[in-house]
């Protein structure tokens, strides 16, 4: 089930280690190594750099605009993980399946709280509280 999710939850493990990269306001280049850095990090590079050229079209790629695209795509996905996960559940006809279901309904209930406190540290600019929340974010889909 994990691996269903797996690809959904790419934009927010981006998000963890955008701290760690620097980038110029004015250096093209620099912008467009920082995200293919961050790509690099992960399965499908691909699919990362597509998913940030369509929610930041445009120079520059700031680490807070990055920030701020990754979260809201990683919201939205979690959004869409939570619904799927809670109409199979209302579908799982044993008990043993629903119970599974339940674990991942909890884990992306909690998630999207999660995300929706680091979009509003990331809107003030609190850095500790916004690293505070994405680290919890990974065991929360792991669980699942």
């Amino acid at each position: 089930m994990t691996s269903l999710f797996t690809s959904y939850f790419l934009p927010l493990v981006l998000v963890i280690t955008i701290f760690n990269f620097q980038t110029s306001l004015c250096d093209i280049s620099a912008d467009k190594a920082l995200i293919t850095c961050i790509c690099r990090q992960v399965q499908d590079l691909q699919f990362c750099l597509t998913t940030f050229r369509q929610i930041i079209p445009s120079h520059p790629y700031v680490s807070e605009e990055v920030t701020r695209a990754a979260i809201t795509k990683s919201l939205q996905n979690a959004n869409d993980n939570h619904a799927f996960v809670e109409t199979a559940k209302a579908n799982a006809k044993d008990n043993e399946t629903k119970d599974l279901y339940s674990i991942c309904d909890s884990s992306y209930g909690l998630l999207i709280t999660v995300l929706q406190d680091t979009a509003k540290s990331l809107a003030n600019k609190d850095y500790n509280g916004l690293e505070n929340d994405l680290s919890k974010c990974p065991q929360f889909v792991s669980d699942c």
